[in-house]
């Protein structure tokens, strides 16, 4: 049975990544863990046309927790244009659970990240979900939707609900 991730990568990358957290008893995510360079497996590209970001010099408002943080570094990986991009990503643990962290700063001192802005949920003072991030930082948010900002939230279906509900709210 086919299992679908988000590509953390873009076509003129010139590679295929994708983020996997494992999951205890999970079949395919143990399995693409498991495998060492020069395995093969199957796979198949299939293209979402309606989470794309289109040539435009507004801001873009990203929104991830976990895994679903893959796609917008992609995102943020292809911002050779240095488009104005703010990241929220919320995830439980730093020390385990901080997907691409090194890149993302690098991307945000090489100015493809204009905001990275974290928060995590299973550790003392980790500041909870992206939601109530998203919440602090209202003023901010509100100032980014009023520009019209391009907005891309990744993550479970609860989660992208709750962001919704947050902006609404804002």
């Amino acid at each position: 049975m086919p299992r679908f991730y988000s590509l953390a990568s873009g076509t003129r990358d010139g590679f295929v990544e994708i983020c996997v957290r494992r999951m205890p008893g999970g079949v395919c995510s143990n399995y693409l863990l498991g495998l060492q360079p020069g395995d093969s497996m199957q796979a198949f590209i299939r293209p979402n046309p309606g989470f794309v970001l289109h040539g435009s010099r507004r801001p873009v408002l990203l929104i991830g927790a976990g895994t679903g943080v893959a796609p917008l570094t992609g995102f943020i990986r292809g911002n050779a244009r240095r488009q104005p991009m703010h990241l929220y990503y919320g995830t439980r643990d730093p020390a385990r659970d901080f997907y691409f962290g090194p890149e993302l700063q690098a991307w945000q001192a090489e100015g493809r990240l204009t905001g990275l802005h974290t928060t995590f949920s299973r550790t003392p003072g980790g500041g909870g979900y992206v939601q109530e991030a998203l919440r602090r930082d209202a003023a901010q948010v509100r100032d980014l939707l009023a520009r019209g900002a391009i907005v891309r939230v990744c993550g479970s279906r609860p989660m992208a609900q709750g962001v919704a509900q947050v902006l609404n709210e804002i």
